[in-house]
């Protein structure tokens, strides 16, 4: 596993921007050589109802390298496992929504940044509104509401949410999931994913059947 602890809880910097791009290009060398692994981020969330202005005094063009950042994180070729100590705000819910399993804690909140001109108009909107449909989206993006632990795993947002202690058998669990699945599979199957609300069925039949031709090939040299 590469294990990167991430600090989202306060003003973008550099640094943070630094060490979500670290993770997805060990990820990246990883598999270049010829192996196996999981992105864990362990996220250091926002203390309980505190909140801190983000992004902060930064430039356009430090945005963009953040989302850049978790761009790459979200199409490496390997299983993304994220959870956060603290409330999800902010960075810490745009760095969920880039993973493939996402943990919180049992009695903290997930929320978009807001500021006195309205929620962040970060990519975590677009993400959210193909990830959680349009109903959730606005009612996270538009309205600013904060949803408890329990709610974001029930409408899909999150896959675990646990009590303090339990935080390795959590990560284990979620990696146990991907089982024997190669991460460049996973990166495909992820893809599919994320491409499938803005593109037509006819454009994205060719990436299906070359997924499918590409999983046939395999079982027939298994075999």
């Amino acid at each position: 596993m590469i294990t990167t602890e991430v600090a989202a809880d306060g003003a973008l910097a550099p640094e943070l921007t630094a060490s979500v791009l670290a993770a997805a290009v060990r990820a990246e060398d990883t598999s270049a050589a010829g192996g196996e692994c999981a992105v864990v981020l362990r996220i250091g969330g926002a203390a309980p109802g505190s909140r801190f202005a983000w992004p902060g005094p930064v430039s356009v063009g430090d945005v963009n390298k953040w989302e850049g950042a978790l761009r790459r994180l979200e199409q490496v070729p390997a299983p993304v496992i994220a959870l956060v100590d603290g409330d999800a705000y902010g960075p810490a819910a745009e760095l969920l929504l880039v993973a493939d399993y996402r943990i919180m804690a049992a009695g903290t909140v997930f929320e978009l940044a807001a500021s006195d001109g309205g929620v962040w108009p970060a990519m975590a909107v677009y993400r959210l509104a193909g990830q959680a449909g349009g109903g959730r989206a606005r009612e996270l993006a538009v309205l600013g509401t904060a949803l408890s632990a329990e709610r974001t795993r029930d409408c899909g947002l999150v896959d675990a949410v646990i009590e303090p202690g339990a935080e390795a058998d959590s990560i284990a669990a979620g990696a146990a999931l991907f089982g024997a699945v190669s991460g460049i599979e996973i990166a495909i199957r992820r893809r599919l994913l994320l491409d499938a609300p803005s593109t037509r069925f006819e454009d994205a039949l060719g990436a299906h059947l070359a997924a499918s031709d590409r999983a046939l090939r395999r079982e027939r040299t298994a075999s």
